[in-house]
């Protein structure tokens, strides 16, 4: 095991998953919103088996099928809950938000419910520097000694010049709050290609050229234990992306649409497994995550990436809002939708992203 200063800041290199976790307190989330605490459950497991003592969050930003109003929920919005600081708090089986006066119940709710333990709300809404704040008063608060940051899929890793990302704001957020986090931290890619976004080959590309760097960490596998406990907590967790590595593993094969049929999966057993990486080599790589870095609030966040011709979840959500007031009986073609977005983004003369 390594140690690399940076930014005055104590970073350490780690050479397995094992010596990053063995007898340490680490905070596994998921990175993405939504179903992405399934993958945190999942990779906190193996932390634990690891001789890791682990505790689970998520940032949380629901699908619109599920919370109708665009964005993140704020922390102010979650009833039922203990807060930790400005932007983090614990979530019991009881908590949920109060969207505009409509309850809903966001996926880290029915987690809690199901797995029985407290879980961690951390707020996207103030920008990076919220969620850098909220990983460092879950670490003061809980003695944490490592951060990991789970992405189901692997868009994450995403450099900007691609045309098929669709939910690039929460990611680059999640990325730069944990490069910039005074907190040892790593990054997990699980289930490449999973949620129909960059494609398989290309997160395996992507993973393969930070391995040149000695980014690549630890490549990691699926057991039949492991997807029994999966299979339970799916069966209550509202997510499709988290579900592929799953029935990859049961051995499903080829070609599934998911998101309303707006992307397409391509199933094999590669799908059920996770990457560890070094998250200043995935950092760097990217601008990403360094075009979102100082922003205090998702709106700025979100310009941030606007104006490098990047249309976000945040710019479908609030397009669908707008579409659903001006004519709700008009089924939305969602490809159309965002392509539309895109182009908007093009005629304010953005600055595309070149790799």
């Amino acid at each position: 095991m390594l140690e690399l200063n940076q930014k005055n800041v104590r970073k350490t290199i780690y050479k397995s998953l094992e010596s990053a976790v063995k007898g340490k307190n680490v905070f596994v989330f998921g990175a993405g919103g939504g179903g992405d605490i399934v993958g945190a459950y999942y990779i906190s497991n193996k932390v634990k088996k690891l001789g890791g003592n682990t505790l689970v969050g998520s940032v949380v930003w629901e699908r619109y099928s599920v919370d109708p109003y665009p964005g993140p929920i704020p922390l102010e919005m979650m009833v039922n809950v203990d807060p930790i600081g400005f932007s983090s708090a614990l979530v019991n089986s009881d908590s949920y938000a109060l969207r505009y006066g409509m309850e809903i119940e966001p996926e880290i709710t029915k987690f809690v419910k199901v797995i029985g333990e407290k879980a961690i709300f951390l707020d996207l809404t103030k920008g990076t520097e919220g969620l850098i704040r909220a990983l460092n008063d879950v670490s003061q608060n809980f003695d944490i000694d490592l951060v990991i940051g789970v992405d189901v899929g692997g868009d994450i890793l995403a450099l900007g010049c691609e045309d098929n990302i669709w939910s690039p704001l929460a990611d680059s957020i999640s990325l730069s709050a944990l490069y910039n986090t005074n907190i040892d931290s790593l990054l997990t890619v699980y289930g490449p290609g999973g949620d129909g976004e960059l494609q398989t080959d290309t997160v395996l590309k992507y993973i393969s050229d930070i391995a040149k760097e000695n980014g690549l960490i630890e490549v990691l596998g699926m057991n039949i234990e492991e997807a029994e406990l999966l299979d339970n907590l799916v069966k209550n967790i509202n997510t499709e992306a988290s579900l592929i590595p799953l029935i990859s593993f049961k051995g499903e094969y080829g070609n599934k649409m998911i998101r309303n049929n707006t992307r397409n999966v391509k199933l094999s057993p590669v799908l059920s497994t996770s990457y560890v990486l070094n998250v200043d080599i995935t950092y760097n790589r990217s601008e990403l995550p360094k075009l979102v870095k100082d922003t205090g609030g998702i709106g700025q966040a979100n310009q941030a990436l606007n104006d490098h011709c990047i249309y976000t979840e945040l710019d479908l959500e609030n397009d669908l809002m707008k579409l659903r007031g001006e004519s709700s009986n008009i089924p939305i073609n969602l490809i159309d939708l965002r392509q539309q977005g895109i182009s908007n983004l093009i005629k304010r003369n953005c600055k595309p992203i070149k790799c």
